[in-house]
């Protein structure tokens, strides 16, 4: 990719760099609002610009679930870091602002899964996961009586998804004292 410092070279830098900011992978359309609320960029120029940056090998989007995410390549952490000082103080500190303020939500978005479906006998399968990179490194369902019970599993595996692995993790392996 060519740098210049207006134009689509500028927005594609704003988009590697608040992926890198965010300091997890994100979603296309986490990365459409996230520069939208910084830059103004269209969603149609993003789409465009995020497939180009794709092509160039800078961005991988691995498949996550329901959707794709993106991670920065090597080449594209090499980019930002020669050019992200040509992005005005401004820009940047907006940028990790951003990125600081919706880290955990984006996070939680795209790493913690959770599902709820009715059955027949009116109990609820509950399905749980926590998605990494190379896919779900834990995966739990649940058979819950009724609707107010799933929603309750819901909302405490949204919350505490890391300790409850790391809890069951550790009583599993034996190393719980």
């Amino acid at each position: 990719m060519a740098f210049f410092p207006e134009g689509q070279g500028r927005v594609k830098l704003l988009m590697l760099y608040i992926i890198k900011r965010f300091r997890t992978p994100v979603s296309r359309e986490q990365l459409y609002t996230a520069l939208a609320a910084v830059d103004g960029a269209t969603y149609f120029e993003a789409c465009q610009l995020i497939a180009e940056l794709e092509n160039e090998m800078y961005l991988i989007a691995v498949p996550a679930r329901d959707q794709h995410l993106l991670y920065l390549t090597d080449r594209g952490e090499e980019l930002v870091e020669t050019f992200e000082m040509e992005l005005p103080r401004s820009v940047r500190d907006e940028m990790i602002g951003y990125a600081d303020e919706h880290r955990d939500e984006v996070r939680l978005a795209n790493n913690v899964f959770c599902d709820a479906l009715p059955k027949p006998d009116g109990s609820w399968e509950v399905k749980l996961a926590l998605l990494e990179r190379e896919g779900a490194v834990f995966e739990m369902e649940l058979r819950v009586p009724d609707a107010k019970t799933a929603n309750r599993v819901r909302e405490n595996w949204v919350k505490n998804a890391d300790g409850i692995y790391l809890e069951t993790y550790l009583k599993l392996n034996g190393s719980e004292e």
